[in-house]
């Protein structure tokens, strides 16, 4: 199909983009412009059986210029040229012969831009208001040949870390499947369509552009594999956008949707726990610990509101609150790290507060003086084995036990273990 000059509509188009009304002169000259220009792309149009690269090389003059680029034939020819590239490295690759893979995948990327633009001028009205196309086959066609080819050129520009030419190649799948199926060509496809979503949101992560995350997440959502993540993904993509309420509704969907990802309880943890909202706080452990009560987390969470509590406000009973959920923790599993650190740190400020307590006390009493020396040791006695734990499950984690163990020994008389453990001290 050759076309060698544009319409009156189209040059009048090209005129007014100028912003100025051209001389008569001057529109003689540019006419003679869009004629060569035409000749350019209908002399690669014929060469593209002989050599596609010369004739895409060709058009691409054509391409740039606003005379000539808002014709789909422009496009059409371009497109067609690179399809006979890509169709001669494809043929080399399934000889076993050497291909330029770069090649290939670079005028996957640029075919699907050309294919595009040429669908989207094709579908563009005439003067009178009728939509007249002249290249649906070939479009249609085209994607369908082709369409597989995007997202294998996606994956490959993804390997080389190129993420934002991944995205768009990703992109032009999902847009390729679509026209497909709406024109009745192929079915509708529910598992790689929402596959080549994902990675587009992969894409945008990668780079930091939380838009291109944004764009196709919640169509990723829709493959199984992938939903927890994806739905992570937009989740966090309106976090770095500022959005914090929206952030804050979607960790609390998330909870329920997705309750074995740990990312939105413990993002929504963080949250209430940095402002400092321990009834919102409170209330979240509860729901968590309801719909998953062998979970260790959700049950420190409610030891380790009460210990806050306490040392925000020093109310006194919510210290024997955080025991007791510490304990319980515990039962769920008895090597987690940070129950056991707080469970002997409640037993120290048990310790410190009756000390504090008895300060009054005179030293000559010395039945009293007994009486609390045996209630210290008590606490201390409760919170060596957890310390002990901690240094044989975890010792290298010294910020956990060390002053904890240091504490017990000390106040229980055990020299050996005190000079022990200076011995670990680091040297100023």
């Amino acid at each position: 199909m050759k076309k060698t000059l544009l319409s009156l509509a189209m040059v009048l188009a090209a005129t007014f983009a100028f912003g100025q009304e051209l001389t008569k002169e001057q529109l003689k000259q540019q006419k003679k412009e869009i004629k060569a220009l035409m000749g350019v792309v209908s002399d690669a149009e014929t060469n593209i059986s002989k050599d596609p690269e010369a004739a895409a090389a060709a058009v691409k003059t054509a391409l740039k210029s606003p005379l000539v680029n808002k014709d789909a034939y422009v496009w059409y020819v371009s497109a067609s040229a690179k399809v006979g590239v890509m169709n001669n490295e494809n043929r080399k690759r399934a000889e076993g012969a050497p291909f330029d893979e770069e090649k290939l995948y670079n005028y996957t990327f640029e075919f699907g831009n050309d294919i595009a633009e040429c669908d989207k001028y094709d579908n563009v009205p005439d003067a009178k208001g009728k939509i007249k196309p002249r290249y649906t086959d070939f479009i249609n066609m085209s994607y369908g040949q082709q369409f597989g080819q995007f997202y294998n050129a996606g994956a490959y520009y993804y390997g080389q870390e190129n993420y934002e030419k991944a995205y768009y190649l990703f992109k032009m799948f999902i847009d390729a499947s679509d026209k497909l199926y709406k024109a009745g060509i192929i079915g509708k496809d529910t598992i790689n369509v929402p596959v080549a979503a994902y990675n587009m949101s992969l894409c945008g992560m990668q780079i930091k552009n939380y838009d291109m995350v944004l764009s196709h997440v919640d169509m990723a959502m829709a493959h199984p594999d992938f939903a927890s993540s994806a739905f992570r993904y937009k989740t966090a993509a309106y976090l770095e956008k500022g959005d914090t309420a929206t952030w804050l509704n979607l960790c609390k969907e998330g909870t329920v949707k997705y309750p074995k990802d740990a990312y939105f309880n413990q993002a929504l943890i963080q949250y209430y726990d940095n402002k400092g909202e321990n009834d919102k706080l409170d209330a979240l452990a509860d729901e968590l610990i309801a719909s998953d009560p062998q979970n260790p987390l959700f049950v420190y969470l409610k030891g380790y509101i009460a210990q806050s509590k306490y040392e925000r406000k020093e109310q006194k009973e919510q210290l024997d609150v955080a025991i007791e959920w510490y304990k319980k923790t515990l039962d769920v599993d008895g090597s987690y790290e940070t129950a056991l650190a707080n469970l002997g740190r409640c037993y120290l400020l048990k310790a410190q507060a009756y000390s504090n307590e008895q300060s009054s006390t005179k030293i000559t009493d010395k039945k009293k003086l007994a009486k609390d020396k045996e209630v210290l040791s008590g606490f201390y006695n409760q919170a060596l084995p957890l310390y002990e734990k901690l240094r044989s499950i975890v010792p290298d984690k010294k910020e956990y036990w060390f002053n904890g163990l240091m504490n017990c020994y000390y106040n229980l008389n055990m020299e050996d273990k005190v000079a022990e453990l200076e011995k670990l001290m680091p040297e100023e």
